[in-house]
């Protein structure tokens, strides 16, 4: 294959809350609609990770912290596009202030 199968993105939980992180991406292979993928709910001092699919050429990662029952707050929104890179992210602070941040695979 020419694309690589092994692209990532993998967030670590250091805040104070329960978050969840959703993956749009687009690729040729699934004739460029929109594919959705989660983490599910992921607790402190947890990490949770989502493969990349294979030559995608549009990515965008959103973070959320629940905040209340079935209410959730931005805590980021970042787009890329390549897959053939991992990108790894730390989310910190609280529900009340979320914080994140890029951190080295």
């Amino acid at each position: 294959s020419i694309f690589p199968t092994d692209a990532f993105i993998r967030v670590c939980n250091n805040g104070a809350y329960l978050a969840k992180c959703y993956l749009e991406s687009r690729a040729p292979y699934y004739g460029f609609q929109i594919r959705r993928d989660d983490t599910g709910l992921f607790p402190v001092a947890q990490c949770s990770t989502m493969n990349v699919p294979p030559a995608a050429v549009w990515n965008r990662l959103e973070c959320k912290t629940l905040a209340f029952i079935a209410v959730y707050k931005s805590i980021f929104k970042q787009e890329f596009a390549s897959a053939m890179f991992n990108y790894c992210y730390k989310i910190t602070g609280t529900t009340l202030n979320p914080k994140w941040s890029q951190t080295q695979c």
